[in-house]
C-alpha cells in the first residue's frame, strides 16, 4: 500500500542496501523471512501479558524495539530561542507529552542520524501541511529518552517537549530523506491568570479570594467573587466563560462518556491531550497546533466537541466506525504512535467494534503493539484500502479489538458550523496577552 509517511527519495531507497521492497511487506509488517534475519535473545523478548485484562501500561513502553539504552537528559529552551537543529519530516503528528517510536532503516538516514544525536539528543518533529504538499511551519521539539543501533537499525522513542516555528526566510536544507536542517523558534507557553487578577485593589485581594485553578472551589467562592466584579459594567458570566478552569470542567464533562480514564485534568496538558486522542480532522489539529495559549486551545477544541463526526474509509468514503466506539488501549490514550519494522510510523485508534471491512491474511504476533495480541491486516470492503488491524486474543479482555491508522480512515464533521464558530476560527487575536499578569 501506499506509506504517506515515506517521503524519501526513489533514488536513495535503490542505492540502500538495507531497504525492504514493498511487495516483502506484511501491510506495515516485514514478513517472517525477514524478522528471522533479526538476532533478539529470549531476554530481550517483551513480557506478554497473563490471562485476565490487558496491562495498558504496556503499549506505552514500545518493547516490540527490543531493548534500548537510556539516555539522560531533559532540555527545554527559553522561550522565543532560535536554533538551528535537525528535523524530521512525516505525516505524523505528536504533542508534547506524547511520545513517538522510530525505526531508521535506511542506510543514509542511519549514517546522518547518529552523528546528530551524538551533540544533541533534540529533533524537531515537522508534518505536512493541509494539502499534504508541503512543510507544516508548526513543529515540536522531540528528546530522545531511549535508543539503540542493531544491524544498520536505529531504533528510537522520542517526547514532545515543546512547539516551535520555522523562521520565516529561513534555509531548509535537505539532508537525506526524511531528514532536514531547519531554523525554528521556540513558541512560550503563557502561563494563562483570571481577567480579573490586575484589576482589584491590594486590599480586597488579600481579604477575599476571587479565583482557583478549580472550577468547582470558584463556584463555592462565587459570592467574593462578586465582590471584585462589582465594579465592572459587564456581566459576571462574560468573565466566568474567559477562565481558564471553566473550560476544563466543560471538556472533562464532554469528554466522560467518551473515555473516562488517563484524562489530566491540568488545562496545558488537557489541551494536548485532546488534540492528541480526538478525532480531529488533519486542518482541525493543524490550527489547535499553532494557537498561542492554552485557553486559546480549550476554547476552540470545546467548539471541536460540539460537532457530529464519523470515521470513514479515507479511499472511498464508506463508514467504518463513530466516536462513540473509541476506547483506551494504552495509558497514553486512545489515539498512539507505533512503528513497524520497515519504519513507517502510524498513528493508531483503537475501537470497540467497525464495520464494513474484511480480513486479509492469517493472525500474526510478530512485532504486536499489544503484547498477548495476535493482528490481522484490515481492509474495507468496498475498496480494499487498508484500515488497520484486528487484534485478538483467547485470554486477555478484550479478546478482539481493532486498532484503526489514521491514514487509512478520515473524520467526516455531519454538523455545519455557526456562522459564530466559522468566525471564532478565523480570528487571529491571541488571548494570551489579555489575561497575562504584567
Amino acid at each position: 500500500m501506499s506509506e504517506p509517511e515515506n517521503w524519501a527519495n526513489a533514488d536513495d531507497e535503490e542505492n540502500d542496501p538495507d531497504y525492504v521492497p514493498p511487495a516483502e511487506m506484511e501491510n506495515g509488517h516485514i514478513t517472517s523471512d525477514s524478522e528471522d534475519e533479526t538476532n533478539t535473545s529470549e531476554e530481550e523478548l517483551p513480557p506478554v501479558s497473563q490471562e485476565g485484562d490487558f496491562d495498558t501500561d504496556l503499549p506505552t513502553a514500545h518493547r516490540y524495539l527490543g531493548k534500548l539504552d537510556n539516555v539522560r537528559g531533559y532540555t527545554l529552551y527559553d522561550d522565543g530561542q532560535v536554533i538551528n537543529i535537525l528535523a524530521i519530516y512525516t505525516a505524523t503528528m505528536v504533542f508534547p507529552g506524547f511520545t513517538l517510536p522510530l525505526v531508521i532503516n535506511t542506510f543514509m538516514e542511519t549514517s546522518i542520524l547518529p552523528e546528530f544525536l551524538e551533540k544533541n539528543n533534540v529533533f524537531v518533529l515537522l508534518c505536512a501541511n493541509s494539502t499534504f504538499n508541503g512543510i507544516f511551519n508548526y513543529g515540536v521539539t522531540m528528546e530522545v529518552f531511549e535508543t539503540q543501533q542493531r544491524d544498520n537499525v536505529l531504533s528510537i522513542k522520542a517526547r514532545g517537549r515543546q512547539r516551535c516555528k520555522i523562521v520565516p526566510g529561513s534555509e531548509i536544507k535537505n539532508l537525506t530523506g526524511r531528514l532536514k536542517h531547519v531554523t525554528v523558534q521556540i513558541i512560550a507557553e503563557p502561563e494563562i491568570s483570571t481577567p480579573l487578577c490586575d484589576t482589584q485593589m491590594i486590599s480586597l485581594k488579600q481579604k477575599r479570594l476571587f479565583t482557583s485553578t478549580l472550577y468547582g472551589d470558584l463556584m463555592k467562592n462565587y459570592k467574593y467573587r462578586r465582590y471584585h466584579m462589582a465594579q465592572f459594567p459587564i456581566s459576571s458570566w462574560v468573565y466566568d466563560k474567559n477562565e481558564i478552569s471553566y473550560y476544563v470542567k466543560l471538556i472533562l464533562e464532554c469528554l466522560a462518556h467518551y473515555v473516562g480514564e488517563y484524562i489530566p485534568e491540568d488545562p496545558i496538558k488537557l489541551s494536548y491531550w485532546f488534540v492528541q486522542n480526538y478525532q480531529l480532522s488533519h486542518e482541525e489539529r493543524l490550527h489547535i497546533l499553532k494557537l498561542n495559549s492554552g485557553l486559546e486551545r480549550l476554547k476552540l477544541e470545546y467548539k471541536y466537541l460540539k460537532l457530529e463526526r464519523s470515521m470513514c474509509c479515507n479511499s472511498c468514503g464508506i463508514q467504518i466506525t463513530d466516536p462513540s466506539k473509541v476506547f483506551a488501549m494504552s495509558k497514553d490514550g486512545i489515539q498512539s504512535n507505533y512503528v513497524n519494522p520497515g519504519g513507517h510510523v502510524y498513528e493508531t485508534v483503537t475501537v470497540m467494534t467497525a464495520q464494513n471491512f474484511k480480513l486479509e491474511g492469517q493472525p500474526s504476533r510478530q512485532f504486536s503493539w499489544f503484547p498477548g495480541y495476535a493482528w490481522t491486516i484490515m481492509q474495507c470492503k468496498s475498496c480494499a484500502n487498508h484500515l488497520g488491524w484486528q487484534f485478538t486474543s483467547n485470554t486477555l479482555r478484550p479478546r478482539c479489538f481493532y486498532g484503526l491508522a489514521k491514514i487509512g480512515f478520515k473524520v467526516v464533521i455531519h454538523k455545519k458550523a455557526s456562522s459564530e464558530f466559522e468566525f471564532y476560527q478565523s480570528r487571529s487575536t491571541t488571548f494570551a496577552s489579555d489575561y497575562i499578569p504584567v
